[in-house]
């Protein structure tokens, strides 16, 4: 099978209100996300897939929404302290760690996925030398 990866970077905030450190206060991140997607190439444009696609689908499911914003947990009750925020906000299930924010591409990012590929692994820096990843469970 060959694969091939897309590196994207986006700038946004987060706060994950239940930390018992730091972290619980709101801060910003310069994410660095790769999308690795796998298959067999197309005989037609002998490609496993377009860039192109791989950067549309990902500006439109998550850039977009999640670029210079706020990401919050939004079943998290302390969420209430943060409504008079004016900035523009993101909410996912869960506190915005990088692990849920790659359950959370991957969920949006499945769907738009042909069928003669499949989403190998999602890789996200926090920072420099800090990342999560995501791979599809096996059964």
């Amino acid at each position: 099978m060959l694969s091939v990866t897309k590196q994207f970077r986006f700038e946004a905030a987060h706060a994950i209100l239940n930390y018992d450190g730091l972290c619980k206060n709101i801060h910003g991140h310069s994410y660095i996300l790769h999308v690795t997607i796998g298959g067999k190439k197309d005989p037609e444009t002998q490609m496993v897939i377009d860039f192109k696609l791989v950067k549309k689908w990902v500006d439109e499911t998550f850039l977009t929404h999640v670029d210079h914003a706020l990401i919050l947990n939004h079943n998290n009750p302390e969420i209430s302290a943060l409504e008079s925020y004016v900035g523009k906000k993101y909410f996912i299930n869960g506190e915005p760690t990088a692990e849920n924010l790659l359950e959370t591409i991957a969920e949006l990012l499945l769907p738009k996925l042909p069928s003669n590929t499949k989403l190998l692994k999602l890789k996200l820096y926090e920072t420099e030398s800090s990342y999560a990843e995501w791979t599809p469970d096996i059964a």
